[in-house]
């Protein structure tokens, strides 16, 4: 019985641990803006829908990442994301969950740069 209640504490220990790991923030290093896309809406929220294939480690498709550009960073971010889009350069994008849903709570875009 102990082996029993022991691999079940491991089980779950090693899926939180998992869980935790792949909801953790981090970056996204866009090697070529020129190839992300992206849907703008009305209340100027613009949400990423590809940044998986740039990094197979987060999450891909629709809602799932945003920036949100009505504030004066946001505004300064899509800006250079808009410059590097023409440019075709690189970007590194920190976004605040690397695995978030892909509708509702969209991890948000929370600086970015290249360094």
């Amino acid at each position: 019985m102990k082996g029993k209640v022991f691999k079940a504490m491991m089980t779950a220990t090693l899926f939180l641990v998992a869980h935790v790991a792949m909801a953790a923030p981090g970056y996204v290093h866009v090697t070529n803006v020129s190839k992300l896309h992206y849907q703008v809406f009305a209340g100027g929220t613009v949400f990423f829908r590809n940044l998986n294939e740039f990094d197979a480690a987060v999450t891909g498709c629709c809602y799932a990442f945003a920036l949100d550009t009505t504030t004066a960073g946001g505004s300064v971010m899509w800006s250079t994301i808009l410059m590097k889009m023409a440019s075709g350069g690189d970007l590194y994008l920190y976004v605040s969950e690397r695995n978030p849903p892909t509708s509702g709570n969209a991890a948000t875009i929370q600086h970015l740069g290249n360094w």
